[in-house]
């Protein structure tokens, strides 16, 4: 659950940036098509960039990759400290699903309404779609194929202008871009910038359908008093409507200049963009199996330094049982059920040593060990010695865990030797 909330919040930097640019650059511009493109193409790629791993290798054939894991700090408190962690993302996590539940509830809700207005409906087919007349009175609408219409306060030449706009709105397929919107914004509800994104995307469906009636009408008084008479009404949130977001922008939009071709260049300043999303989110350094399953920052070095522990100490390297160093390892081992275990499990086990209380000592510990082919720990190791009171807890609190699940290459499970620094800190 937690790396789904990491991908979330990396949806929402994606999200935020390209809301941002289309509010400085694109959403005064009449290139209603390119903006619709340009919202719909934000959404997809925000989704997309921090599901895809991009690997990438240093120039020099001959490096070996280390990842520096979050250290472990352990302090007469520990045990209290990390199920306090525990507690608040507990938590946190609990609220994000209260949250999108609510809003996915809202979601459904819409839907029933919806049931409820068709089946109250008269249906007759126009053209290939179809024309649901409503008892009650509601503000006209379209769902897809189906254009929604109050047939005891719309006149004949008013109907005719509604259906104008309103098939408008279903030629172009409208309403699968608000539903998508709408399910992006129950996953993101705690984003107010991802609801911005679907209100001018809805806005963005209006200017196009008015732009579509002003080619076949020259009427723009008569055509807005319609939208204004017809404002009261019930439909449901994520349908296409004739009354949403009815602002003077509306008006503006229809009378301003078209904008020039030479404008529609600004859609390219996205690119840039993409392209650091994709460095930030994306891309990694052949170790982000490691990075997602610990929380850790991936360096390259060359291979001369693999034995340079001065300056490498709190590295992790993979290495195989011939001491053949992996380039790229496909997965590396895991603790059952997570990092957040591990730390859980070690600080719960390892106690401060009261020496070392008593004498007011601190002090860090790397220590080496081995995950076998078959999970199991062995050759449990001080990288470098330091205080002996340390030393000896660290080794026997890793030498005590449980069986990990292997470190696979090409598939094989293989012996990945790992490091783990321990410090150890008064509170």
């Amino acid at each position: 659950m937690a790396s789904l909330i990491t991908y979330l919040l990396e949806v929402s930097v994606c999200l935020i940036l390209l809301y941002g640019l289309y509010i400085v650059t694109l959403h005064k511009e009449t290139h209603f098509h390119l903006n619709r493109f340009y919202l719909l193409f934000s959404y997809i790629i925000s989704l997309l960039i921090p599901l895809i791993n991009i690997p990438v290798n240093n120039a020099d054939k001959e490096a070996t990759f280390f990842a520096v894991l979050e250290t472990v700090q352990i302090t007469s408190q520990s045990a209290f400290a990390i199920e306090k962690y525990a507690f608040i993302n507990h938590y946190v996590i609990v609220f994000y699903l209260i949250g999108m539940s609510v809003f996915l509830m809202r979601f459904i809700s819409e839907i029933i309404s919806l049931i409820f207005i068709h089946r109250q409906c008269s249906i007759e087919a126009n053209n290939q779609l179809n024309i649901a007349l409503s008892k009650k009175q509601i503000a006209p609408f379209s769902f897809f194929k189906t254009i929604y219409i109050d047939k005891k306060t719309i006149n004949e030449e008013s109907q005719e202008k509604i259906i104008m706009h309103e098939t408008i709105h279903v030629r172009q397929w409208h309403t699968i871009d608000v539903v998508f919107a709408e399910l992006i914004c129950v996953l993101n509800w705690f984003n107010p910038f991802c609801w911005k994104m679907k209100v001018a995307l809805k806005e963005t469906h209006e200017y196009l359908a008015d732009l579509g009636v002003s080619e076949q009408t020259p009427e723009y008084a008569e055509y807005f008093m319609l939208l204004f008479r017809n404002a009261i009404g019930v439909q449901p949130g994520f349908a296409n409507n004739l009354n949403k977001s009815l602002t003077l922008k509306r008006l503006i939009m229809m009378k301003k200049t078209r904008s020039s071709k030479l404008s529609k260049m600004k859609v390219l300043l996205a690119f840039p963009i993409v392209i650091v999303l994709f460095i930030a989110f994306s891309c990694n350094k052949n170790a982000d199996k490691l990075k997602s399953q610990y929380s850790s920052n991936v360096i390259s070095e060359k291979k001369e330094t693999v034995n340079n522990t001065s300056n490498n100490d709190s590295k992790l390297s993979a290495k195989s049982n011939d001491d053949k160093t992996f380039i790229s390892i496909e997965k590396m081992p895991e603790y059952p059920n997570g990092y957040n275990a591990l730390i859980d499990y070690l600080s719960k086990n390892i106690q401060y040593p009261e020496e070392a209380k008593e004498k007011g000592i601190e002090g860090k510990v790397f220590v080496n060990f081995t995950v076998t082919k078959t999970g199991k720990i062995k050759n449990v190791t001080i990288k470098e010695k330091g205080n002996s009171l340390f030393d000896a807890e660290a080794i026997r609190v890793v030498s005590k865990m449980p069986n990990w699940i292997p470190g696979l290459n090409k598939g094989t499970p293989v012996d990945v030797e790992m490091t783990l620094p321990i410090v150890f800190k008064l509170s």
